[in-house]
């Protein structure tokens, strides 16, 4: 055992140096691609894995000494007072203690029954624990996402099944990747190393078309990259080094990297920063059970800013990496790693490395080390620094740690500090670490706080713990003179989706602040709540496109009938998002006979979307009057709406429909002839 002892320092202190090389490299490649430094990352976690075994391989070997000698050492490293030819390799006489132990009668120690330390046994269990707990924890993950994937709903839909081959035919997938959709989850994520799979919620059903492109191509790159595998490297790393810091900063820069790379792989295909930074900005908004890091979620919170940033910024370079370029730089890496692979411990014997005098007094306290409960303690004694910088950096550190044991010292500072930014920060972390117990303490420091954007960044926290319990608090602030902390109230509300708010969200509608409304229609529509019919009604005529389009929406979900009229007005707004969110909620309504006039009117909508909805909603609601309007769009330009149109027709039925159809076989598009093929053959029958 004491023989494993200096064999894992050396691998230790290999995988530290090759870890903290890449870290700086990374950091002055910070304005190179994101692919790039994914790559960086990805050959120091793969070297970390690799490195004992190159260490075995290696057909050179330089040694390295852990310790001095013991002939150097006595008394914590002062010269010994014996002569200095006695070696470690003298024999020592012992005495046999009654119960077993040996004492060794030159160093004054007591050794186990067998004359060996126990401190190398101690750290191996703990380091096979924590590899153990890593691996569990990985593997119930893997399973909670092969069994949200299995209970998911594969995509019919001939519209995202188009754009996912779009995403394969640019990304060059040719493995067959499955489409999903489950109402378990509100995060697209990708999953699956031989079968690879893209599960989607269900609210995707209403994203525009764009945002469904966005969101397959950037999962599609995913699945490109190789990242699914790349993932499983990294928990597996991160499992063997459980107690090292630095890998766990590589797994976290691996996936910040891996999806910077996917987010350039979507821009390079043509889509505009703007708009995907807004599709990335609303599915980060959602609401929903969060995914195991076994799978690839698209936007996690966690590092959502650093990548909104680098989207948005112009003249960053987004190329991406050849196969040959990406295989040169893995055997360049190869070779640079190989004399540190070669590295190996001046082993003489076992007593070859020795424990000071402290480690040997309290051998428990080697682990500590590597947790973080010490440095947890000495944040806390830091939040007493007359220094108010010292203090925050001291609270956001607390909040990246995400440690329940900071909580009341945190809460301290929250309502007795006298800088407001250090209040601030104090807020923001016990968000961060998300825990019930800090609810209290923010409900308390809401009510005496005077500060405007302390006040915010308490709001947001409580809508971050997501407890009940804070409803009436936030509501309280409803009426806030600040129009900030306004929003951070109603943006809570609706991430606690309690229905004890659908009332004070509705009195709301007439806020001043277009923000404050969106954030209302937002709210009451995660809320699905009747109880807020009335009220998205109102917004749903507002002046702002965006809180009509948001109220519509919410309308939609709630598949209330009350709210036909409404919808029927919206088909003829200005804007071509809220006509097309119309469109599909009246689609969604169930009792709908007859299929509205400005429905059917709708199908002539200059916007492709608005009019692909509007096509779908009649044959959902199979109304033989929409039939010569249909039969217009069997020529239409674009070819989903066609699609659209062959699937309408063939859930109406009739003669006139089946007449349609029957010229649409001569389509050029593959798909729209063989949705006509089989439309036909299921009327006949």
């Amino acid at each position: 055992m004491d023989q494993l002892l200096p064999v894992a320092v050396a691998a230790l202190i290999k995988a530290t140096v090759l870890l903290g090389l890449v870290g700086i490299a990374a950091y002055l490649l910070r304005r190179r691609s994101a692919a790039l430094r994914h790559l960086l990352w990805t050959l120091a976690i793969a070297g970390i894995v690799a490195l004992p075994i190159l260490s075995a391989v290696s057909p050179f070997q330089w040694h390295l000494r852990l310790a001095p000698p013991p002939e150097a050492r006595q008394d914590g490293g002062s010269a010994p007072s014996a002569s200095p030819s006695a070696t470690v390799d003298e024999p020592r006489e012992n005495v046999v203690a009654p119960d077993g132990p040996t004492m060794d009668l030159a160093s004054g120690t007591t050794t186990g029954a067998a004359g060996r330390r126990p401190w190398p046994a101690i750290l191996l269990t703990l380091w096979l624990v924590g590899v153990l707990v890593s691996l569990v924890r990985f593997a119930a993950g893997l399973i909670i996402v092969r069994r949200l994937a299995l209970r998911a709903t594969p995509v019919t839909d001939e519209r995202w099944l188009a754009l996912a081959d779009r995403a394969a035919r640019t990304l060059h997938v040719r493995a067959p990747v499955e489409v999903r959709v489950t109402d378990a989850v509100a995060m697209p994520f990708a999953k699956g190393l031989i079968t690879p799979t893209i599960v989607l919620p269900t609210s995707s059903a209403e994203w525009t078309a764009e945002r469904r492109e966005a969101v397959l191509m950037h999962e599609f790159a995913h699945i490109s990259r190789g990242d699914l595998a790349m993932n499983t490297l990294s928990h597996v790393a991160r499992a063997v080094y459980w107690f090292h810091p630095l890998a766990w900063l590589a797994a976290y820069r691996l996936r910040v990297e891996g999806e910077r790379a996917c987010d350039d792989a979507v821009l390079n295909a043509g889509a505009r920063p703007s708009d995907y930074a807004e599709h990335l900005l609303s599915i980060v908004r959602s609401v929903g059970p969060t995914v195991p890091s076994a799978a690839l979620a698209m936007a996690r919170r966690s590092d959502f800013e650093g990548r909104l940033l680098a989207i948005l910024e112009p003249g960053l370079p987004r190329g991406v990496l050849t196969r040959w370029r990406a295989a040169g730089m893995a055997v360049l890496f190869l070779f640079a790693v190989m004399p540190l692979a070669a590295m190996s411990p001046a082993v003489t014997g076992p007593s070859s490395v020795s424990f000071s005098a402290e480690s040997q007094e309290a051998p428990s306290e080697a682990p500590s080390r590597v947790e973080s409960a010490a440095a947890v303690s000495a944040l806390m004694e830091t939040l007493s620094d007359a220094n108010a910088a010292v203090r925050m950096a001291a609270i956001n550190s607390l909040g990246h740690l995400q440690d329940p044991r900071a909580i009341a010292a945190l809460a301290k500072a929250m309502r007795e500090d006298t800088d407001a930014r250090v209040r601030e920060a104090a807020a923001w972390a016990l968000g961060e670490i998300d825990d019930v117990r800090a609810v209290p303490h923010l409900l308390e420091a809401l009510k005496s706080e005077r500060v405007a954007s302390v006040r915010e960044k308490i709001v947001r926290a409580l809508g971050e713990i997501d407890d009940p319990s804070a409803v009436g608090g936030i509501t309280g602030v409803l009426k806030d003179p600040s129009v900030v902390v306004r929003r951070a109230a109603v943006w809570a509300l609706g991430e606690l989706e309690d229905p004890a708010a659908v009332s004070s969200l509705a009195a709301m509608v007439r806020d001043e602040d277009t923000e404050v409304r969106k954030h209302v229609a937002e709210a009451l529509s995660n809320l699905d709540n009747a109880g807020g019919l009335d009220a998205l009604m109102t917004l749903a005529k507002d002046a702002n496109a965006d809180v009509r389009m948001n109220a519509i929406s919410g309308l939609g979900q709630l598949e209330d009938l009350r709210a036909l009229a409404t919808l029927v007005v919206a088909l003829k707004d200005a804007n071509a998002d809220v006509r097309q969110h119309a469109a599909e909620a009246i689609g969604d309504l169930e009792g709908v006979d007859s299929a509205p006039r400005a429905l059917i009117e709708a199908v002539a909508d200059g916007n492709k979307d608005v009019r692909h909805s509007a096509v779908h909603a009649l044959g959902h609601i199979g109304d033989a009057a929409a039939v010569p309007a249909l039969k217009k769009l069997t020529a239409d330009g674009d070819t989903d709406v066609r699609r659209a149109a062959a699937e309408a027709l063939s859930e109406i039925g009739g003669p006139e429909a089946i007449s349609a159809l029957m010229g649409m076989l001569k389509d050029p598009d593959p798909e729209v002839r063989r949705i006509v093929a089989e439309a036909l053959g299921s009327k006949r029958r």
